[in-house]
C-alpha cells in the first residue's frame, strides 16, 4: 500500500516543502527578554513584595485560567501551531500557558509597582 508522500506529484511536493514550518518554540524565545527586565526590577523591590500574598495571588490567578484554558480547548476555541510552542501539554495545554503565562503578568506587575514605589520614594526624598 502506498504512503501520501509516493501518491504527490512534483508539483505538489515542491508546494509542500515550501509552505513546511521549521520547529522553532516562539513562545520562550519571544518572552526570554523579560528576563532583562525583570532581574533588576526584582532585586529593587524584592524585599517589598509581600512574597505570602503574591503566591496566593498566583495560585489563584493559575487555578482560573487553567479551568478557562481547558474549557476553551474543549470547545475548540484555542488551538496553537505545534511548531510554535515546546510539545509538552498539560490536558492538550501546552506547557507554555501554565508555567509562563500564568504566573509571570501577574508577578511582573506586581514587582513593577513596587519598583515603582521605590524609584518615587527617592525622588521624593532627595
Amino acid at each position: 500500500m502506498p504512503n501520501n508522500d509516493e501518491l504527490l506529484s512534483e508539483e505538489d511536493k515542491k508546494k509542500q516543502a515550501a509552505t513546511a514550518q521549521k520547529r522553532w518554540p516562539a513562545t520562550i524565545i519571544l518572552a526570554a527578554p523579560f528576563a532583562f527586565v525583570f532581574l533588576p526590577m526584582y532585586r529593587a523591590a524584592r524585599e517589598r513584595v509581600n512574597w505570602k500574598a503574591a503566591l496566593a495571588m498566583i495560585a489563584t490567578f493559575e487555578a482560573l485560567m487553567i479551568c478557562a484554558e481547558l474549557f476553551s480547548v474543549s470547545r475548540g476555541h484555542w488551538v496553537w501551531n505545534p511548531n510554535r510552542t515546546l510539545g509538552i501539554h498539560f490536558f492538550g495545554v501546552p506547557i507554555e500557558e501554565p508555567l509562563l503565562y500564568y504566573w509571570f503578568p501577574p508577578l511582573f506587575v506586581v514587582i513593577l509597582m513596587h519598583t515603582f514605589e521605590k524609584l518615587f520614594e527617592k525622588k521624593a526624598g532627595r
